[in-house]
């Protein structure tokens, strides 16, 4: 007897979704970080994957041959914390796009800062989740 990991699973899934698929608690994301590499986007996506590797976080990096809108789709369907999208349409604009999968706004940031925003942004993500349950007394 006891909860089983599947039921967990199920019950994580049931309170953390949208339509476009699951958004994992950071508290217990596969990977809180999901590197997509676009075409033209190959050594800096490389380099930030080491980086952040380097830093403690565990990347799922998706360098997949597929079409960019095929890797969005699946990026939203695994609802990772934190989605990195490295190519050169994000190049040219600067850096890297920086989206949070609660949220549907998208951001560019400079490569050197992307270790301290991911940091700052899982960080926001479980002080949130954290303040959104509620104290419930103990009752002997």
């Amino acid at each position: 007897y006891g909860i089983g990991v599947g039921r967990l699973l199920a019950c994580i899934a049931e309170a953390h979704h949208d339509d476009d698929g699951l958004i994992w608690p950071v508290s217990v994301a596969p990977f809180p970080v999901h590197l997509v590499l676009l075409p033209g986007g190959e050594a800096l996506a490389e380099r930030l994957y080491s980086e952040l590797q380097r830093s403690g976080f565990d990347v799922l990096f998706d360098d997949r041959d597929e079409r960019a809108g095929v890797k969005f789709k699946d990026a939203d369907l695994i609802g990772l914390p934190i989605r990195l999208t490295v190519g050169e349409r994000s190049i040219q604009s600067g850096g890297v796009e920086f989206k949070r999968r609660d949220l549907p706004n998208r951001a560019i940031v400079r490569p050197e800062q992307i270790v301290d925003k991911v940091q700052a942004e899982l960080a926001a993500l479980q002080s949130m989740l954290n303040s959104s349950v509620e104290d419930v007394p103990y009752r002997a």
